[in-house]
């Protein structure tokens, strides 16, 4: 029975505040990276005026271009790549703002670059510690972010396919950013809402780490997205509910993959998080985990052995079940312990 494994084994026994949750650590590490219910993203618009500003400079970014034309744009005379991996070295350091405004419009387009140094050392990198340490403005934040929503989901031709992903993941920072300090408008928050999870619900590429090309991490990064807006109190309890919606239909992909590159910490994180917002009960876990944490196809779990379609079922299902149980298993948080009973319930369930 999983009631009896021992608290001694779990590798965290209290929810914290998980390191500022969005850890700034190294994609070399191999680490970090719809069903909208009753959403229609044609009705979600961005303000016109933003729009205008993201379309000032028709060179600097990348509205209906190729992911390898986006790469391009990278690149300029005062910053081509010898000049960008320099910077990186020195730590993102430029003291003039309208300069490191300006880079940091550039960079966005780099995260359509094969090339990890580039995507992840330089572009990543770079504007998640400008982000964090509040040295981009605030217009510039509301260009980059809506150049990076308009593009966000797009069927952008890219053969590396590694230009979406770190959109997901750069767009994660700019939720943290809003959340730390709020600049984004209630249409804007919730047009992140309504792509990333029809994005998160799309996803049929599970590749993560490639020796060549580094990281894709497709579900990773937008479950990044889903812990920023999970740990924001401007969220309503809809947007919340989509957003666990979003993440069932992740847990147990509907094509034959297993995961292996720690995507059940990362779906699981924001679904702790959300539950402790302390919008939604013990009546929507015992809904949600009877309508995500199933068999289907097969008429009981004892079925799945047979495929590796079952197989791969039963194992992604114990991973993200028992990743929450690490999480929570000794908190004295209410909301937490709510969650037990039913989470004990379907790990007993499973052979």
């Amino acid at each position: 029975m999983f009631t009896k494994i021992s608290t001694a084994i779990l590798l965290v026994a209290l929810i914290a505040p998980v390191s500022e949750a969005n850890n700034l650590t190294s994609t070399k590490k191999v680490n970090n990276k719809a069903v909208l219910d009753n959403v229609v993203l044609d009705e979600v618009v961005l303000d016109e005026a933003l729009l205008k500003k993201a379309s000032k400079d028709k060179s600097t970014f990348s509205t209906n271009k190729t992911a390898e034309q986006i790469a391009k744009l990278c690149f300029s005379s005062k910053w081509d790549k010898e000049a960008l991996l320099l910077i990186a070295e020195r730590g993102f350091a430029i003291e003039n703002d309208s300069e490191r405004n300006n880079l940091a419009k550039q960079l966005v387009n780099c995260l359509a670059v094969p090339d990890p140094k580039v995507r992840d050392d330089v572009a990543y990198f770079g504007l998640s510690k400008w982000l964090r340490a509040k040295e981009l403005s605030v217009d510039s934040k509301h260009v980059i972010f809506t150049e990076l929503i308009e593009n966000f989901g797009k069927p952008i031709p890219d053969e590396h396919d590694v230009y979406q992903a770190f959109v997901a993941l750069v767009l994660s920072e700019f939720a943290r950013a809003d959340r730390k300090s709020p600049y984004l408008s209630d249409k804007q928050r919730e047009l992140l809402v309504a792509k990333s999870t029809e994005y998160m619900v799309n996803i049929t590429d599970y590749r993560g780490f490639d020796e060549v090309v580094g990281w894709r991490h497709k579900v990773a990064h937008t479950a990044d997205i889903f812990l920023q807006l999970a740990l924001n109190p401007a969220l309503k309890k809809e947007q919340l509910t989509r957003l666990l919606n979003a993440i069932g239909e992740k847990i147990i992909p509907h094509d034959v993959h297993f995961y292996t590159y720690g995507e059940a910490e990362r779906l699981a994180k924001p679904l702790i998080y959300i539950f402790l917002q302390g919008q939604h009960n013990s009546d929507d876990w015992q809904n949600w985990l009877k309508r995500y944490i199933t068999p289907v196809p097969f008429d009981d779990w004892q079925q799945v052995f047979s495929s590796q379609q079952g197989l791969a079922r039963l194992h992604n299902a114990r991973a993200f079940l028992t990743t929450i149980f690490v999480f929570i298993a000794d908190s004295k948080n209410e909301q937490l312990i709510m969650l037990k009973p039913a989470l004990i319930n379907a790990l007993d369930s499973l052979p």
